[in-house]
């Protein structure tokens, strides 16, 4: 161990180191590093936190915390508490990472991998079109270039395939699934 011996508050140390890998890991899937921060620390926290705690906490603005807060809610992987004779507003994580996973995954399906295979579907009819309306080897180079595209196409609906049998299984049988497949196939390499 290379640690300091004089650790003034190891519950801190330790939520901050685990605060800025979660950061980290969020900015990885496209998120916003205090959105990942706000969610560790919510995650990590025993009880609901304010806004005004959040910020404080994490040293960013109240604007920062509560847009971060938003983002969290929309995604569903926070939501708004209230304390019975406290007229603020408190907020706490989902504990379970698969539910959340869920949801996210859930999420991200709805919002990105919708429209980009509706984008992939429109520009598979634009190739197929651009070759019925062309001739000689014009039209065999749109061809192929249409073969492509229909190629790629069909990998993108099977991976859509695996994501909705995700979704389907829910999260506690796909974490069973998973955990026996780490088990059956073997680590690391190709």
């Amino acid at each position: 161990m290379n640690e300091p011996a004089d650790i003034r508050d190891p519950q801190r140390e330790v939520e901050d180191r685990f605060i800025e890998v979660w950061s980290d890991i969020s900015q990885l899937w496209g998120v916003n590093k205090s959105v990942g921060r706000v969610h560790a620390l919510l995650y990590l926290t025993p009880d609901s936190l304010d806004i005004d705690s959040l910020a404080e906490r994490l040293q960013i603005s109240h604007g920062n915390a509560s847009t971060s807060i938003r983002d969290l809610m929309a995604w569903g992987v926070v939501r708004r508490v209230t304390k019975p004779g406290d007229r603020k507003t408190y907020f706490e994580a989902e504990k379970d990472p698969w539910t959340w996973f869920h949801t996210t995954i859930r999420e991200r399906r709805r919002r990105e991998v919708v429209p980009v295979m509706e984008r992939l579907h429109e520009a598979a009819g634009f190739a197929e079109g651009a070759s019925k309306g062309s001739k000689g080897a014009e039209r065999k180079q749109l061809e192929e270039l249409h073969g492509k595209i229909e190629k790629f196409a069909d990998f993108a609906h099977e991976f859509v395939d695996l994501i909705d049998v995700f979704l389907a299984m829910g999260h506690g049988r796909m974490a069973k699934v998973f955990r026996t497949a780490a088990k059956l196939f073997p680590k690391g390499g190709s």
